[in-house]
């Protein structure tokens, strides 16, 4: 779809860069307009792991906001990442007053700021 592959291009230069990627949506279109992912490929993984480590400056631009760049994960990984996702949910949801996150396959907490 040439709209996407634009709207992807777009989001890439943004992030500075302008990498050669395929891209196609995943899963079955829904009635009610619901965004399903997309999915992009690209020609090597040290592409790929320059584009994840620029996809931070995303969140900075306002268009941006709302997307978010994940890497490829195995089905062994993905069933971490939800067992940890969980564990997240259920701490923020008892001990509001710390932040909790992911990082390097653990929970990590910190106290909020008081900003």
């Amino acid at each position: 779809d040439e709209e996407l592959n634009a709207k992807v291009d777009e989001m890439f230069q943004s992030m500075g860069e302008k990498p050669r990627v395929e891209v196609c949506r995943v899963g079955q279109k829904k009635p009610g307009g619901v965004t399903r992912p997309v999915k992009v490929t690209t020609a090597s993984s040290t592409v790929a792991d320059q584009l994840l480590l620029k996809s931070r400056k995303l969140c900075l631009l306002e268009k941006y906001k709302k997307v978010y760049v994940n890497p490829d994960r195995s089905p062994e990984e993905r069933e971490q990442r939800r067992v940890l996702v969980k564990e997240v949910k259920r701490l923020s949801e008892e001990e509001k007053e710390k932040r909790h996150y992911i990082r390097n396959g653990k929970v990590c907490s910190v106290p909020r700021s008081a900003t």
